[in-house]
């Protein structure tokens, strides 16, 4: 799939245009992530500096004009370049989907009345807010500059973000800290699943980079480059 879209993409036309608007959706979903988290866990007001359904609104918005030039350079260019148009497709479904757990995570920041701790899961927590927050960085430079051994290494470390994500959501079902309220612990699970859905739409977005069509959402094969 990488040779197909330094292919595709290394002449200015629709389909090239359909990736530069794909990189703004997660420039704006990365800006959405790590504000909704910041009045999660460090304000105790939930403001955020803009209007996040309107962020939101914005990514629904370009996920449909990437659709149409990809099915506009369809029409005009025939079925060889098929491929990579319907891969293109799938990633800003991804990213459509990225733009939502933001708008959760901001939802939960309105729900909770205080900036929300993770108790004995605070240590944890941060660093997968931090690991979260760094993939898009990463993600945004794997679309931009097509970089095949940056998107093996998101796919590569999913596994250990997931993992962690689940075993927190497993110990607050287990009350393992007795000093949660239940509200407090509500959101955390609520608030770990959400970290751990974005991240893996944002290694779904690496595979599609990575792989074949039929292997998007894989781990990669090696002779896929």
């Amino acid at each position: 799939m990488y040779k197909k879209f330094l292919e595709l993409f290394g002449k200015e036309n629709l389909l090239d245009q359909a990736i530069k608007t794909t990189e703004e959706m997660l420039k704006t979903d990365r800006e959405m992530f790590e504000a909704s988290i910041t009045s999660l866990r460090k304000h105790g007001d939930a403001k955020l500096p803009f209007d996040i359904y309107e962020k939101d609104k914005e990514i629904n918005q370009f996920e449909r004009e990437v659709r149409r030039n990809v099915l506009t350079h369809l029409t005009v260019a025939g079925v060889q370049n098929i491929v990579p148009g319907l891969v293109l497709v799938s990633i800003v479904i991804d990213v459509e989907r990225i733009g939502d757990y933001t708008k959760n995570i901001a939802e939960l920041a309105s729900a909770h009345p205080t900036r929300l701790h993770g108790g004995m899961f605070e240590e944890d927590l941060a660093d997968i807010e931090k690991i979260v927050l760094e993939r898009f960085d990463t993600i945004i430079g794997v679309v931009n500059d097509m970089n095949i051994e940056a998107a093996k290494q998101i796919m590569s470390d999913h596994r250990n973000i997931s993992s962690r994500c689940d075993q927190r959501l497993m110990d607050i079902i287990a009350e393992k800290d007795q000093t949660l309220t239940p509200g407090n612990a509500v959101t955390l699970a609520l608030y770990f699943r959400y970290l751990k859905r974005t991240a893996s739409h944002l290694t779904n977005i690496a595979s599609s980079i990575v792989n074949p069509f039929p292997r998007i959402g894989f781990r990669p094969k090696e002779d896929n480059n």
